[in-house]
């Protein structure tokens, strides 16, 4: 398996992920997700992690909805982001 730890939500809108790993473990679960027979579009971004884990552990949850309202503007985050 792969060492990763974060929050992953999933539903029919999509994925939003937020995790952390080595390198190499953080871009298999891209690489993974991209070979996806649906034509995911993906977003990913990196931020370099110094000190481990930014999670704790691994959860993967279904979420009702991935729509966020914040300052009365509607975000849908469908991407997978990486804390590497």
């Amino acid at each position: 398996g792969l060492h990763i730890h974060g929050r992953i939500y999933i539903n029919e809108q999509g994925i939003n992920a937020q995790y952390s790993g080595p390198s190499k473990h953080s871009f298999a679960y891209v690489e993974w997700l991209k070979e996806d027979d649906r034509d995911l579009d993906i977003l990913v971004q990196t931020s370099p992690a110094f000190n481990g884990h930014a999670f704790p552990k691994l959860k993967l949850r279904y979420k009702p909805s991935l729509v966020q309202v914040s300052n009365m503007f509607m975000c849908l985050h469908v991407c997978p982001c990486i804390f590497v």
